[in-house]
């Protein structure tokens, strides 16, 4: 526990608070802290989600449970897919992400759709294989970056291994979850291919500012794909620039 949680649970949900307001705020609370500490504490209300930065020195206590769950838009051929496989597989887990999603956090926009279908272990070749005998074509099975990008076409589907311990939706187990997307963004090769990484800061912070997110859920499968600490970097120094 933070030492200046005390306070952060006094804060009026909806109220606008100023900097300086919550460094006085919090002074009053913890005399003894030195200046900087309080500072500190600010960005530490930033990253735990109590507070949300709307303006330039403007702060608005938000509970997450205000904050929407993301659900991602699919593309017919991306909806086509899952209730394919779904029917097929019933019992697989199985998630469906496609770049045309990251059009909704992006600057610059991806153009052409790739769809990837991310199975569990020892069963994607199974379900690769029922879809080429459903006779769609542009389809790749667990390609290195540089056959991605050499047979690459427009409305391609990839087929790929699911990280052992992703992050699923509960109410929707097909449909790829915002955590899992967030860290799949910044960690899969051949997703980060199809962006520019410069505006992944940009992304993690808007999908934070406007959507539910579980922390604790992200940098668990950050951590799972080996790129925590990086992760970490990243959102410090979000916090450092809001500051």
């Amino acid at each position: 526990m933070q030492w200046y949680e005390a306070t952060s649970k006094k804060l009026e949900a909806g109220h606008r608070y100023s900097h300086q307001e919550l460094i006085r705020l919090l002074k009053s609370d913890y005399p003894q802290m030195r200046n900087s500490s309080y500072h500190w504490a600010v960005c530490g209300m930033l990253k735990s989600g109590n507070l949300t930065k709307v303006a330039r020195n403007v702060y608005v206590v938000q509970s997450e449970r205000e904050k929407p769950i993301y659900h991602p838009a699919y593309s017919d051929l991306a909806a086509k897919l899952i209730s394919q496989v779904s029917d097929k597989y019933p019992s697989v887990y199985f998630t469906v992400f496609e770049t045309a999603l990251m059009n909704d956090f992006l600057n610059h926009l991806v153009a052409q759709n790739t769809v990837f279908i991310q199975v569990e272990k020892d069963v994607s070749v199974f379900v690769f294989r029922f879809l080429q005998e459903l006779g769609y074509e542009h389809l790749l099975y667990k390609p290195k970056k540089a056959d991605y990008a050499l047979y690459w076409e427009k409305d391609c589907i990839v087929v790929t291994d699911m990280i052992s311990e992703a992050p699923l939706s509960a109410t929707a187990p097909h449909e790829i979850c915002l955590e899992k997307m967030l860290v799949d963004m910044y960690c899969d090769k051949l997703i980060s291919s199809a962006y520019s990484k410069s505006e992944y800061p940009d992304v993690l912070k808007q999908a934070m500012e406007t959507y539910h997110i579980e922390s604790t859920k992200m940098m668990r499968y950050a951590r799972r794909r080996g790129r925590e600490d990086e992760m970490k970097k990243i959102l410090e120094e979000i916090e450092d620039a809001e500051a």
